[in-house]
């Protein structure tokens, strides 16, 4: 038999993945999972209420030299963790135990204005950790560019383990700005909440062997792929060593992947694996998240960003309290972002200049104005995002999109998977039965947003929260991020991953970038740099489910779209003509800092 390449492990020397009749016992009694640090469940906690990080008193000094300049703010958010456990081998399936340690940290870049710019320009920081300051209680990561000479934002998080509220005062960054600038400048901090997610092996498909969706398998065998390694990876094939899928079984379209037994293909090196440590947003993005972003961009941008599909042309001049975003498939699905003040057009107007002996003709630029936007529902995800858009906001934020063996990683950890799992680690959800009940929303749009239930079939120590069409006939749209983590939630009952990341199984949709087209396979996970989205031609998938998916047993997917190894339309070319749909959001990830595994 063929020695596995280096960094591979193959399938036949690991014992077989079998389905725990009852997976929420089988975890909550298994071995080593939180057995080092009090802190560990604090991950699948959350306040009970939205959580943005908060950014207060925002300041720039100018110095230490020429072309720069230093930001003060204060940095708070509610809930927080820092903590470390060991996982043993019977759980893992590889050899000898794996120590962990993960996190939560605060992704902060910055944006600026100068007088008469039609736009934000992101404001580049100094590369070295030393010319950032942070309280004691915090440390900081600076997030390089790819050519590692700038400092595109930084990360800052807990310096030692705990559980709890953070408030970092007096948080100071240099800016390199290169030019002076005026005393006006509008300067804007932002934030966003990720999640470290380790270096360290995982395991790509479920073994399910019913409900078969294109699931990733070693090699021609129904068992799940350990991924071992950042190194060139073969896909396709018959071998065990090799990632395949299941012949593309199952999958929306049958050729939707482009490799198979008989045909193979390598993943190249540069590609994102999900082995290399990496930060996954907390959150899908928000709707205020997304207005934010929005409020940064020129009047052309946010005509792109804002476009609809059908008949009326709802540009940033479109009068104030217009609902932008729309399309048939999206209207009355809580997309609440509009105008709040109109914006004005550039218009290119006719110069004649007359010179007695000849008369000269041309144009002038005559600058307009973007809009600005808000939004009723700040905190609840945003829906009806085109995949451009997408990719547009993680360039804006200096992240990058995440790849569907990431996205694996994100859901399972490092955990031998359970067949049909769902991200919280069972393969139940509430409602699923035929006597399921419904979830209800209380208080609607408002910071403490939450939902009861009605009815049977209720969520439970093994059935998790997330809704699908079969339970969110009473909800209208998608909900507040992170809804069902509460101060004493678990893993099942927040919805949660193993890292502590929230509604990665429904929602929004997760955009993923696929390895079954070379437009995939191509993407060397490089990064947003705060302008446009350098990833031209990049095509991208959806892992996850969203709330308007399933219902229908055997429908478009049906409850099935929502198992993390579901790649029912992993890489589908086109999904949804590139028109707006109320399933689809946006979660951005970013390689952590340092060399991560080989």
């Amino acid at each position: 038999m063929a020695r596995p390449p280096v960094g591979l492990r193959s399938a036949t020397r690991l014992p077989p993945v079998t389905a725990c009749w009852w997976p929420a016992l089988c975890l909550a009694l298994a071995p080593g999972l939180l057995a080092a640090d009090e802190h560990a469940p604090a991950r699948f906690r959350g306040t009970g209420k939205a959580d943005p990080i908060r950014i207060t008193t925002v300041r720039r000094a100018a110095g230490p030299e020429a072309g720069q300049s230093t930001i003060t703010f204060d940095l708070a958010w509610d809930h927080s963790w820092r903590a470390a456990w060991d996982v043993d081998a019977k759980q893992h399936g590889g050899t000898g135990p794996l120590h962990l340690e993960s996190w939560d940290a605060a992704w902060v870049f910055v944006k600026y204005r100068t007088p008469g710019a039609d736009r934000h320009a992101h404001g580049m920081l100094s590369p070295r950790q030393a010319d950032h300051r942070v309280p004691a209680a915090a440390a900081v990561d600076v997030g390089r560019s790819d050519d590692g000479r700038r400092g595109v934002g930084v990360f800052v998080y807990r310096r030692t383990a705990g559980h709890g509220p953070n408030e970092f005062q007096g948080v100071t960054l240099r800016w390199l700005h290169d030019a002076d600038l005026p005393a006006d400048a509008d300067i804007r901090v932002f934030a966003v909440q990720m999640v470290h997610v380790p270096t360290g092996p995982f395991w790509a498909g479920d073994g399910a062997t019913d409900h078969v969706r294109g699931q990733f398998s070693a090699g021609l065998t129904a068992r799940p792929f350990r991924v071992e390694s950042e190194r060139p990876l073969p896909v396709g094939g018959e071998k065990e060593d090799v990632l395949n899928n299941r012949d593309t079984a199952g999958m929306f379209l049958s050729n939707q992947d482009d490799f198979n037994s008989d045909e193979p293909r390598l993943l190249p090196a540069e590609f994102p694996k999900g082995t290399r440590a990496f930060y996954c947003m907390r959150h899908e993005m928000t709707q205020q998240q997304y207005v934010d972003f929005l409020n940064t961009l020129s009047y052309a941008g946010q005509a792109r960003r804002t476009a609809p599909q059908g008949k009326e042309k709802l540009g940033p001049e479109a009068p104030a309290g217009t609902l932008v975003m729309l399309s048939e498939k999206c209207t009355g699905q809580r997309t609440g972002i509009r105008v709040a003040v109109p914006g004005v057009p550039d218009v290119v107007e006719p110069v004649v200049v007359d010179r007695k002996t000849f008369i000269a003709s041309g144009s002038v630029l005559k600058p307009g104005r973007p809009a600005v936007y808000e939004t009723d529902a700040p905190h609840v995800a945003g829906n009806c995002i085109m995949h451009a858009d997408g990719l547009a906001f993680a360039a804006w934020a200096g992240l990058r999109p995440m790849t569907e063996l990431e996205f694996e990683k994100a859901c399972r950890g490092p955990l031998q998977p359970v067949a049909d799992e769902y991200a919280w680690g069972t393969d139940r959800i509430a409602g699923m039965e035929a006597t399921g009940g419904q979830y209800v929303l209380r208080n609607a749009g408002q910071p403490d947003e939450t939902v009861g239930w009605e009815g049977g079939e209720r969520p439970d120590a093994s059935h998790g929260n997330a809704p699908f069409e079969g339970t969110n006939a009473k909800l209208g749209g998608p909900l507040r991020v992170g809804i069902f983590a509460t101060p004493t939630s678990d893993r099942v009952a927040a919805g949660s991953s193993y890292w502590g990341i929230l509604d990665l199984t429904g929602n929004v949709h997760e955009p993923t970038v696929p390895v079954g087209v070379a437009a995939g396979r191509g993407f060397p996970g490089t990064h947003g740099e705060g302008g446009d989205a350098p990833w031209p031609g990049l095509l991208v998938g959806q892992r996850g489910g969203g709330y308007g998916s399933g219902g229908h047993y055997r429908g478009f997917g049906g409850n099935e779209m929502f198992h993390i190894s579901n790649r029912y339309v992993a890489c589908v070319p086109g999904m949804y003509g590139g028109a707006r749909h109320f399933t689809t959001g946006f979660r951005g990830v970013r390689t952590a800092p340092g060399r991560g595994a080989e």
